[in-house]
């Protein structure tokens, strides 16, 4: 992403440079280290337009936060839509969840430092983002539930049983504890999460959406 600085740059150019340069400065730093003034230097805008397009540094580091949600559900919300079969919904979940996180590993690990990156006055809004987020997820498996091809549970057990295996296994190659290519694990993580989920994972592979 450039960072350009001119006076002529469009506003939305010029907030999106600061992001970019906020998540340099984060991801090096840290964000509690972290000053706008060094944001102000990497991205060579002024502390005027920072101070106009957010306020303080804990809104820059929400509103990163909040960007880097909604590009990531996108993603994987799509992955859903688009899937034939729930089986093939659940693999290209998990696949589009680990090429995001393997394609954006600053802005990923970033967001794995949720406490330390979302301050408490904004905590609350990063919350009803997620949680909006995963329910339009919800939403798109809804057909196969319907169909009884997905099994019924408590919400709260669907992230730790489609997301938690392969964002522990990211997690684990984003701090360099291992050396496997996430991407390469993604057929065996979203088999486990079809047989946890399936009602008949053998009957029910091949059901299409109506």
């Amino acid at each position: 992403m450039n960072t350009p600085s001119t006076s002529a740059t469009p506003p939305a150019d010029r907030k999106q440079a600061i992001l970019a340069a906020a998540l340099a400065v984060f991801s090096s730093k840290g964000v509690d280290a972290a000053t706008i003034d060094d944001i102000r230097q990497h991205s060579k805008a002024s502390v005027g337009s920072i101070y106009h397009h957010f306020g303080t540094k804990e809104a820059i580091a929400a509103t990163l936060f909040m960007q880097g949600l909604d590009d990531y559900w996108t993603g994987l919300i799509a992955a859903v839509q688009a899937a034939p079969t729930a089986e093939r919904a659940i693999h290209g979940l998990i696949a589009a969840n680990i090429a995001w996180i393997v394609a954006n590993p600053d802005l990923a690990r970033f967001m794995f430092s949720r406490r330390q990156a979302v301050s408490t006055a904004h905590e609350q809004a990063v919350k009803d983002c997620t949680s909006g987020h995963f329910k339009d997820m919800l939403a798109a498996l809804k057909p196969w539930f319907a169909q009884g091809i997905l099994r019924r549970l408590p919400h709260e057990l669907y992230s730790p049983l489609l997301l938690s295996p392969s964002q522990e296994l990211v997690r684990s190659w984003l701090s360099g504890r291992s050396k496997l290519d996430p991407r390469g694990a993604v057929d065996e993580l979203s088999r486990a999460a079809w047989l946890s989920l399936a009602c008949d994972p053998d009957l029910h592979g091949s059901r299409t959406t109506p």
